[in-house]
């Protein structure tokens, strides 16, 4: 999952906020003005902007409506410290999908961006399932046949961003995007090394072919196919 955060002090919360997103799995991606935000979001497909509501040049409830007005269907989470009920009315009736009141919980915060983000992607539950493969978004968990499968945080991302797009092919160039945005990216040979891991894993599980090359073009997400007797593994908790 990739956000943009606008507004570097957020009601005076913005280093806290960015910071435990981070540590909660939600790169952030951090920009100063509304403006900026706009061509940002002109230019990469966020799951979710989180906007300061008082920002340089505009108020982030005009962010909102600009980028409604621009067929920009990013969702829109505004925030202020001490926030009154007509200013998060307005907020909301100018194109936010949620206006958060700081200081906040963090855990809520996190989960709220997650639960936006799915509904954004049609999924109003926070477990997708494909086959016998099943994906925890809030618990950040793979189980196949209710059995938890040892996947790095990498091999996770993979995994949530096929599901979240199930039946689009996505090319290496997307998924380096969606890995490793905000840091020195790696040459897209390396989505090879984390693509076999993770087969690897499925198949040793005993599901196969859950994840489709598609030759010249990347990778989709398709019904797996069962190997039997496999699977029989402990559980084990998501690592590093």
């Amino acid at each position: 999952m990739l956000i943009l955060m606008v507004g570097s002090e957020l009601g005076g919360y913005g280093e806290s906020v960015a910071s435990a997103l981070r540590q909660r799995g939600i790169r952030t991606e951090c920009v100063a003005s509304g403006k900026e935000a706009l061509d940002m979001m002109r230019a990469i497909d966020y799951d979710l902007l989180l906007s300061d509501l008082l920002l340089p040049d505009m108020l982030g409830d005009e962010v909102a409506r600009m980028a409604r007005s621009a067929g920009i269907n990013t969702p829109v989470m505004l925030a202020a410290a001490g926030a009154t009920p007509g200013m998060r009315a307005r907020a909301l009736d100018m194109g936010a999908d949620d206006f958060v009141t700081l200081p906040c919980d963090f855990e809520e915060l996190a989960a709220r961006v997650r639960a936006i983000a799915r509904r954004r992607q049609g999924h109003t539950h926070s477990t997708l399932t494909v086959g016998c493969v099943s994906l925890s978004l809030d618990r950040r968990e793979v189980r196949v046949r209710g059995t938890k499968l040892s996947v790095s945080r990498r091999e996770f991302a993979v995994l949530e961003l096929l599901f979240l797009r199930q039946g689009v092919i996505l090319d290496k160039a997307a998924i380096v995007n969606h890995l490793y945005r905000g840091v020195d990216e790696p040459d897209v040979k390396s989505i090879d090394v984390v693509m076999c891991r993770l087969r690897k894993k499925l198949t040793q599980a005993g599901v196969a072919s859950l994840i489709s090359t598609v030759w010249g073009c990347g990778y989709t997400l398709q019904e797996p196919s069962e190997q039997a007797g496999r699977g029989n593994g402990a559980a084990i908790q998501l690592v590093a």
